[in-house]
């Protein structure tokens, strides 16, 4: 691991942002399923039956998100099966039950459970995924569970959710938000702002289904916000209408109104070279994609 390069390091070194990749799963499945026993691909994993890895496998086809689940130490504790952001968990019987469960869901029902109204926190620590996973989300998912009153906040660690080059990844249920570059130092803050129903904007990638350009305005007006002692919900963006495609260098203006200030956003659209794991680093991979990016933001005239 010496000579490792992390695909997260990189990522910083070339100055790409986290924010406006904020899109996050409109309905998951959280499987327990001890950490030791996570292969990729997930539905592979170790000591599950072909019934039921051809049950998670048909789900992620028809566009589900099944996360395996774990907390360290408490694997016995955790509900066999939870959706989300319906918030309900159950235990089965039988496997045949389970999978009865997993694929009602897929086809949008949701099965017979007890509801848990904590703020659910998914930590990916997927080191079967990627290395940066690993180091980062490991650590920042033992820093949250430290902090976290268990009777508001359902912890756990998860198989691969996405965006490995911004760990420690997390989604935040049933708010469907996106964070990324967590570390575990700033699990307190993080805690704390869910707690008060408040983004933790440090590492808020942005609003969920929005275009990039959208996520990135409206997260630089939320910061603007709370570094001026407004307030963050008057916050209001317009804009013209977005650009199907760019090319680096072009740019673009939104505006955001709050209380009785009126912002002016400059993007820009730059190109970066994204490896989006560590294999694809390890193999010499990656793409050039453009990303929209704060350029600049000023009180408007």
């Amino acid at each position: 691991m010496a000579n490792h390069v992390f695909c997260r390091d990189l990522c910083l070194e070339r100055g790409e942002p986290h924010e406006g990749t904020g899109n996050a799963p409109h309905r998951a499945l959280l499987l327990a399923w001890p950490r030791g026993k996570w292969r990729t691909p997930r539905w592979e994993s170790a000591d599950m039956s072909e019934a039921l890895a051809a049950s998670i496998h048909n789900a992620a086809k028809k566009g589900l998100h099944v996360a395996l689940v774990d907390r360290v130490g408490e694997s016995a504790g955790l509900p066999q099966l939870m959706a989300q952001p319906e918030q309900v968990c159950a235990d089965f019987e039988s496997e045949a039950a389970l999978i009865a469960a997993i694929d009602d869901y897929a086809d949008g029902k949701v099965f017979s459970g007890t509801s848990d109204p904590r703020i659910t926190i998914i930590v990916c620590t997927d080191s079967r995924r990627d290395a940066c996973c690993a180091r980062y989300g490991f650590s920042t998912y033992k820093a949250l569970a430290a902090v976290a009153d268990p009777a508001k906040f359902h912890i756990v660690q998860a198989t691969h959710i996405g965006g490995c080059r911004f760990a420690a990844s997390l989604v935040v249920m049933p708010y469907r938000q996106r964070y990324g570059r967590m570390t575990a130092g700033q699990a307190a803050a993080f805690i704390e702002a869910l707690s008060r129903g408040q983004i933790f904007l440090p590492a808020y990638k942005g609003r969920t289904d929005e275009p990039e350009p959208i996520q990135v305005a409206e997260l630089a007006a939320l910061k603007w916000a709370a570094d001026n002692d407004a307030s963050v919900s008057s916050v209001r963006l317009s804009h013209d209408a977005l650009p199907e495609s760019a090319k680096d260098g072009d740019e673009l203006v939104l505006s955001a109104a709050l209380d009785t200030e009126r912002l002016s956003i400059h993007l820009r659209a730059r190109t970066f070279h994204i490896q989006g794991n560590c294999g694809v680093v390890a193999e010499g991979g990656g793409s050039h994609e453009i990303r929209w990016c704060l350029d600049h933001l000023s009180r408007a005239s």
